[in-house]
């Protein structure tokens, strides 16, 4: 048997699909806690089998190309995880919206890690307002979070709705893609296809990057393209099972076909003007500096784009229905970015700051308590406090210490 591979750290997390955003938050956050110095794997999506078409992807090919992984493992033996690092980091984007972490068994909160390992979850996301989970699922999640050793957010809703909902306060940072030198996606983007392409054409462009395409988006599209007279390139959703109908649906010359994550960031950084329905298109569109406006996806999560949006003081570059932008046309305007990356450069060293801090801490090595020890233990508690008055100061003492024993 092979020997097990021994790392720092191991990050848990949705980077395995063709979401060019996602495939960039993943290897950002990889990169940063790898410039900490800990050696770091990224845990496979575990569950899959040999001929899953997650082997396919665009953020596949990616990964093999700049980030080990762990081996598969099925949901029951994901325990086996424990003897690949002795800090576990779930990561960002939409990884705690319960319609999408239900199906992870409890992995998404780190169930699988030991009590002596260190968990962390570095700008986890969820999504939409509220964590819509049955009460029992509730109950059992609070008591999964109340085992992380450091725990932050992405979003700012996210810091009410973890206080509302499980009584835990965790930390504002920024996605992962906010926190690494650009020069990293500089890099990457010499090697795409579109630089080559691009050095023959060598005019400037309007950029599009849309997830969801509808008739208002292309009317709108159509309407800036016509007002800055400049020729068009559009990127769709990565997820090959929808390109042909999105491309059918978006209706316009132009569609970039078989588009690599390192294509996707060339067109976002060389391009004059970028319109898109996607947080991580807004994000990068701020990374780089870029003219940009932003429909409000509703369908994939409206605080993901208020939060981006107040954070940077942009409120003014997104929309929320595309039949806005004809109204607006203070839109084609360029961008006073001297405020908005003065924030990204202090939240920048606060977030860096805090990881950093967290990784280095040590484990509270506090024993996880199951959901129905816990509830007993609640449940002595209620009856101590009704009873109280009644009973000697020795007897209390002794019925504190049954309460509160692990």
């Amino acid at each position: 048997m092979a020997e097990t591979t021994k790392y720092d750290v191991a990050v848990l997390g949705l980077w395995w699909s063709s979401n060019y955003g996602s495939i960039m938050t993943y290897y950002s956050l990889y990169r940063l806690i790898e410039s900490y110095g800990y050696r770091t794997v990224i845990i496979d999506r575990p569950g899959i089998g040999p001929d899953d078409f997650l082997f396919t992807t665009d953020g596949r090919r990616f990964q093999r190309e700049h980030f080990p992984v762990t081996p598969v493992f099925q949901f029951h033996e994901l325990g086996k995880l424990n003897d690949y690092a002795d800090c576990f980091v779930m990561g960002s984007d939409q990884v705690w919206n319960f319609g999408i972490c239900e199906k992870y068994q409890g992995a998404f909160f780190l169930k699988f890690a030991a009590d002596n390992k260190k968990k962390l979850s570095y700008a986890a996301s969820f999504g939409h307002p509220g964590f819509f989970a049955p009460p029992e699922a509730i109950e059992e999640t609070k008591h999964l979070l109340e085992r992380f050793d450091g725990i932050s957010v992405r979003e700012s809703g996210a810091v009410d709705l973890m206080r509302d909902t499980f009584g835990i306060v965790p930390e504002r940072v920024l996605d992962p893609v906010f926190t690494v030198d650009p020069k990293i996606f500089e890099d990457l983007m010499k090697t795409s296809r579109a630089a080559k392409e691009r050095e023959k054409k060598k005019e400037p462009f309007l950029c599009t990057y849309i997830l969801d395409p509808t008739e208002e988006k292309r009317e709108a599209i159509l309407h800036v393209a016509g007002e800055k007279n400049l020729p068009m390139v559009h990127m769709l959703d990565g997820y090959t099972e929808n390109f042909a109908a999105n491309k059918k649906a978006m209706h316009l010359d132009g569609v970039v076909e078989d588009l690599k994550v390192e294509d996707w960031l060339y067109y976002i950084y060389h391009c004059d003007f970028l319109i898109t329905d996607s947080c991580h298109g807004a994000s990068f569109a701020i990374l780089f500096g870029k003219p940009f406006i932003c429909i409000g996806n509703a369908g994939r999560g409206l605080p993901r784009f208020e939060s981006l949006a107040g954070l940077f003081h942009l409120e003014d570059r997104f929309v929320y229905d595309a039949e806005e932008i004809e109204k607006r046309p203070e839109l084609l305007e360029s961008v006073d970015y001297k405020e908005a990356h003065e924030i990204l450069k202090r939240e920048r060293k606060h977030a860096k700051k805090w990881l950093k801090e967290m990784l280095e801490a040590p484990v509270r090595n506090e024993a996880y308590q199951e959901p129905e020890k816990s509830l007993a233990m609640k449940a002595v508690l209620k009856l101590y406090k009704t009873v109280r008055p009644l009973i000697s100061d020795n007897t209390k003492a002794r019925l504190k210490a049954m309460a509160r024993r692990k």
